[in-house]
């Protein structure tokens, strides 16, 4: 299951998509919380019909620390 978060940060909302385990797929920050609850839901529609996994992401190796940037196979 994902989950949508509305956040109030100062003069605008913050939402976030988060998978089961607490990561961070995509986030934004909207003017409005009726915007930012708008962002984030259609951002979470896109992942489902897109059948979007948690695999599908590419990690990167420890080498990514000194600025090079190697995915996963």
């Amino acid at each position: 299951m994902k989950e949508v978060i509305v956040i109030r940060r100062r003069r605008a909302w913050e939402w976030q998509l988060r998978d089961q385990s607490g990561i961070l797929i995509m986030g934004g920050r909207e003017k409005s919380r009726p915007a930012a609850r708008y962002q984030g839901y259609r951002a979470l529609f896109m992942l489902l019909a897109c059948s979007w996994r948690g695999n599908d992401l590419e990690t990167p190796r420890p080498s990514a620390a000194r600025g090079e940037f190697r995915p996963t196979q």
